[in-house]
């Protein structure tokens, strides 16, 4: 057996409660005389308990960082719905007095000071009332009716260890810490509830019987376990009460939960019973064993990986919330799920048994039972979760979301950051040992750890002591990677050489460089054996191995542990392929496929018509690795006019290079030669978001195009001058959220030159082919629900194009919508008698002033307009909604023409209705418009011409209006 550090101590506590539960109210009225002896080496002058509850309300900690985050939960409840745990009258040391609460005004930390010093082997004994109640929104606790889930309710003390007393608020982000001790606690409840809990019924009825849905049947109520005498006085509930009393020892926490409708049913794994409470509904999902048998198979798995049982039964509930939350002896579940049994049953062997300091260090529980479940179901052929968590994580490392994996629980960027760390990240960590010692001695170091360290606190040392004792490895470099820093790990296979020994056998030499700042072992293979593995440590490697017959191909980390992030480098050069691996297949448009090894290109045949190159057949490709990198699209196409010059087409667009990763960073560069018009663009777009699932996200990036024109046939002349553009110029955008209400903002300035090409045999005295320009945008919009269920929309857009002669037309400022540039790299927009283009269809490309009724060939120097819709849902699929829009603006006479001779500008406007859905097929989303714009005041320049103000007009729509 492994030896127990001999600095080790934790403190010895014992409860006697006695709480009565009013149910209309929800209020349970309680005393608890608490028993503490100090085994510490310090003499204590203070002593602190929790009152958890009082998170659960506002003016908490908790509810402070659900504001800053954006979440609405407790911060704004009324009384009688938040939580509350009061102290109503409290005695320590024989000296009465209230206590004083440090982290005001959060009253989750009460605190005496002690009327004289606790030395080491003394003891106290502290007498306590109090109220509390749980909030009718549930979270880890809560009321509904009948039904109450009651978890952290009493004052619990305090856990004094090494580091002093952790008297810490709650906070959203990490959990608990709890001294064990013995629980002897009596309720008086209303004689019908059914009762689960943590320990043993030793006395009373806990509604069992009642509940049994497997009636005749003997009920285990293990009542002797603990040999807890009985009491000595008789139970003093009224009529139609009852008391029941429970007992359970070296636990760290109590926890119950009440529903007088609880179904009961009964399971065994080994001497441990498995108790099951359910709601009358959950019979298909719940009943029939199937809770139990989940159970029991958790049981058998834990017990596999770690030992015996420590406790003597395990309740597994049905709570009012969703989810899952675990107690010692106890878990409380939103469904009857294996894999969410497995998860928090585990919880009460990391967390329950192996008591860490669930706030200090989240990922010693959190990561541990997530790492435990999956190799549960990796174990039991039903698919691992890992190539998943470890591609998202990856992202998060590249992205440099990613934060130490041992953080404190609330110093975490966000409470997301936190999840994704603890749980996820954690969970890796483990996944990576396990991949360094392999499975047996992962076996034997669980088995270990829980053998030296149940029933007593543990810690990030505990756990690499014990790892490293048993695999005879320093892992100090593991856990200072993975929990301490935010490494990325990348290998390159450099060279590889083969010797034929004169036995018949071959000497194989890999040459490894290391690129990242982390490192990992990593495996040498080909597509059927793994033959070696490299160290990882040094930044140049040579590794040998002999093989009998002439390995293949040969690749770096082939089954992908080692968090390697670029799998593209690992493989052995070869002249066309370089180091990675693709694959080829027919492209659906609908799914972006993500894999982690390769780069996958899709290829798409598509066809469309325009009136100069006639029928246009092309080959699409698409690709890129990891959704991230490498994210590559090209096009070739042919127009089967044979009275078409140019005919063929080629569009190419390289973005986000693997070997140049940029956080928050979007990089691409764009060529073309198509359809009578020739450019190059280059964008840039950064991220300055600071958290991912709130607050804004702002833009900040550079655009720079050149675009001719060189084919006049392709262009419709009333949008496309002869004439083109080199320009470039910053931009910012920013979108924010709040509940249901969206901001958006963007702006952009570009300064260039513009070149006419001159038309042949121009003679002009005055004609200019180069000229200085600066085009500026801005709009700014927002949705947010509206009366009768709506949803209203306001956007405000302003434009200007400043030179001293006129823009060419495809750098317009636009009325109707997106200029020619923005609509350039659409087939169906792009050139004369395209199909969203035809003078008998009615598209709207949303952008620009954004009149949406008026003619998309109008466009001037400058515009002002306002956009407002109103939509509301309506009983049909596809999320249809109803739309009522209007557009106003002033824009360029050059535009459209003032009505009133002299007149600097014109006035526009339209109105009407539409029919908004939204769609969405695999990763592929869009919304489709149907409008009507029946209102325009200057109906000859409308879209669809009418000699009338009033009249029926149409237009569709394959994005939203803003």
């Amino acid at each position: 057996m492994l030896a127990l550090d001999s600095a080790y101590f934790q403190q010895r506590v014992a409860y006697e409660i006695t709480a009565s539960l009013d149910e209309p109210s929800g209020v349970l009225s309680g005393r608890v005389r608490i028993h503490y002896v100090n085994q510490s080496p310090d003499t204590l002058r203070d002593f602190y308990v929790h009152q958890y509850l009082n998170a659960f309300r506002p003016g908490s900690r908790w509810a402070a960082v659900d504001s800053a985050e954006q979440r609405e939960r407790f911060q704004h409840l009324k009384d009688p719905d938040y939580a509350f745990e009061r102290i109503t009258a409290g005695t320590v040391m024989g000296i009465a007095g209230k206590p004083d609460y440090p982290y005001a005004p959060d009253s989750t930390i009460a605190h005496w000071t002690l009327a004289r010093p606790l030395a080491p082997g003394d003891s106290l004994v502290a007498d306590i009332d109090w109220q509390a109640r749980p909030s009718t929104l549930p979270r880890r606790q809560g009321r509904r009716g009948r039904r109450f889930d009651f978890a952290q309710w009493y004052p619990k003390v305090v856990v004094y260890d090494q580091y002093g007393w952790e008297d810490h608020p709650l906070y959203p982000a990490g959990e608990f810490y709890g001294e064990f001790a013995s629980y002897d606690v009596t309720l008086d409840l209303a004689e019908d509830q059914v009762i689960g809990a943590t320990g043993v019924s030793i006395e009373g009825d806990p509604g069992w019987e009642r509940a049994n849905v497997n009636r005749g049947t003997r009920i285990d109520y293990q009542r002797d376990y603990y040999h807890a005498p009985r009491t000595t006085h008789v139970c003093t509930a009224a009529q139609g009460r009852k008391c029941v009393r429970f007992f359970a020892d070296s636990v760290h926490h109590f926890a119950f939960s009440l529903n007088p409708d609880y179904r009961y049913e009964e399971g065994r794994y080994k001497d441990v019973v498995v108790r099951v409470l359910y709601q009358p509904g959950d019979t298909a999902s719940w009943g029939k064993g199937k809770a139990v048998q989940n159970t029991e198979i958790a049981l058998m798995w834990l017990d596999s990986l770690y030992g015996k049982f420590a406790w003597p039964q395990i309740t597994n509930l049905h709570r009012i919330e969703g989810g899952g939350t675990e107690f010692p002896m106890v878990i409380m579940d939103g469904s009857a799920g294996l894999g969410l049994i497995i998860h928090e049953l585990g919880h009460n062997y990391t967390m329950g048994i192996l008591a860490n300091n669930e706030w200090r260090e989240g990922w010693l529980d959190e990561g541990f039972t997530t790492f435990q479940t999956d190799w549960f179901f990796d174990a039991h052929g039903q698919g691992s979760a890992y190539a998943d968590v470890e591609a998202y994580v990856l992202l998060s490392d590249i992205d440099r979301w990613s934060e130490p994996t041992s953080m404190v629980s609330e110093r975490y960027r966000d409470f997301d950051t936190y999840n994704d760390m603890a749980y996820e990240k954690g969970a890796l960590f483990f996944r990576q040992l396990r991949y360094i010692v392999g499975d047996d001695v992962m076996r034997k170091i669980l088995h270990a750890y829980y053998q030296r360290w149940r029933l007593k606190h543990v810690d990030e040392t505990a756990f690499r002591e014990v790892a490293e004792d048993v695999s005879h490895l320093d892992l100090k470099w593991l856990f200072g990677q993975w929990l301490h820093g935010t490494t990325l790990i990348d290998y390159r296979l450099d060279k590889v050489k083969r010797r034929h020994l004169a036995d018949g056998r071959w000497l194989t030499t890999v040459s490894v460089t290391r690129k990242g700042d982390g490192w990992m072992p990593v495996e040498i293979a080909d597509d059927s054996t793994i033959y070696a593995r490299a160290t990882g440590q040094q930044e140049h490697e040579r590794v040998e191995f002999i093989t009998a017959k002439k390995p293949g191909r040969l690749m770096l980390d082939p089954r992908l542990l080692a968090h390697d992030w670029n799998a593209l480098n690992n493989r052995e050069p070869r002249l066309l392929s370089g180091r990675g691996k693709r694959s080829l297949k027919l492209d659906n448009p609908t799914k972006n496929p993500l894999p982690r090894d390769r780069i996958v290109t899709g290829l798409l045949p598509l066809v469309w018509f325009n009136d100069y190159g006639g029928v246009t057949a092309s080959l699409r490709s698409r690709e890129s690795y990891l959704g991230r990198f490498e994210k590559n699209l090209a096009l070739l196409s042919y127009g089967f006019d044979p009275e078409a010059t140019h005919p063929f087409g080629v569009y190419a667009r390289f973005g986000n290079p693997v070997h140049n990763p940029m956080p928050h960073t979007d990089v691409s560069l764009a060529g073309w030669f198509v359809e009578g018009r020739a450019g190059v663009a280059l964008h840039a777009d950064r991220s300055l978001r600071e958290h991912q699932s709130f607050g804004p996200d702002p833009h900040v990036g550079f655009d720079a195009i050149w675009m001719a024109v060189n084919t006049l046939g392709y262009v419709d002349r009333e949008l496309w001058d002869n004439a083109g553009t080199v320009e470039g110029g910053p931009w910012w955008s920013v979108t924010s959220q709040r509940g249901k209400t969206v901001w958006r903002a963007r702006t952009g300035v570009r300064a260039g030159v513009v070149y006419r090409n001159p038309g042949p045999g121009v003679v002009s005295t005055n004609r200019y082919d180069l000229e200085a320009f600066a085009r500026a945008t801005a709009e700014v919009s927002v949705r947010t629900p509206f009366i009768l269920k709506s949803t209203a929309g306001v956007r405000l857009f302003g434009g200007g194009y400043l030179a001293p002669n006129d823009p060419p037309l495809q750098r317009r400022i636009m009325v109707a919508g997106a200029d020619p540039y923005e609509t350039f790299t659409n087939p169906l927009l792009r050139s004369k008698g395209a199909l969203f283009v035809r003078p008998d269809f009615h598209y709207h490309a949303a952008g620009g002033a954004n009149l949406r009724a008026f003619d998309p060939n109008l466009g001037g120097r400058w515009a002002v307009a306002a956009n407002f819709e109103t939509t509301r849902r309506l009983g049909l699929p596809e999320h249809a909604e109803l739309e009522l829009f209007l557009d106003a603006g002033i824009v360029d006479p050059q535009a459209v023409p003032a009505s009133s001779a002299g007149q600097s500008y014109t006035k526009l406007y339209d109105g009407g209705v539409g029919l908004v859905t939204h769609h969405q097929i695999h990763d592929l989303g869009w919304t489709m418009r149907f409008e009507v714009p029946f209102v325009v005041n200057r109906w000859d320049d409308a879209a669809a011409g009418t000699s009338d103000r009033l009249a029926f007009r149409w237009q569709v729509s394959l994005a939203p209006s803003f």
